[in-house]
């Protein structure tokens, strides 16, 4: 396992103990469609190293392109005026480790979710990550 994958499952893991929900999220595109089955003695002749799929159309995976590797929500209390209500804020965690450097979209993306009130951040360790929903908190 590499070690932005053992990071990510300890942020995982440090943001859930905390109280978020949280998920991995694979953005990802693959390719479906028909599959079929030879009877024996049936011969397919590919040209070379090539997958087929017939009637094939794209399937897009995970939230959006520049979505971070976690994404959740983190339950709060909020004003005087709603006492007692829950809400739910949204979280993006794009983790990067060592010199890891988020792309433009998902640095685009972290900068959108905080500017609408959600916790959008780059996190390079468990730390940074706790931090996030103690600083949404207010420092609690």
């Amino acid at each position: 396992m590499s070690t932005g994958t053992n990071l990510m499952n300890r942020c995982l893991i440090a943001l859930s103990k905390a109280g978020a929900t949280v998920w991995r999220n694979t953005t990802a595109k693959g390719w479906a469609g028909k599959s079929f089955s030879l009877s024996p003695g049936e011969v397919y002749r590919a040209r070379g190293g090539e997958r087929v799929v017939l009637d094939a159309y794209p399937i897009k995976a995970g939230l959006c392109v520049g979505s971070g590797d976690i994404i959740g929500l983190h339950s709060i209390e909020i004003t005087p005026d709603m006492v007692g209500k829950r809400v739910a804020v949204f979280g993006s965690w794009e983790v990067k480790d060592g010199s890891g450097r988020p792309t433009t979209e998902q640095a685009h993306f972290a900068g959108f979710v905080a500017a609408a009130g959600g916790i959008g951040t780059i996190i390079r360790s468990e730390a940074d990550a706790l931090e996030s929903l103690k600083a949404y908190r207010g420092g609690q």
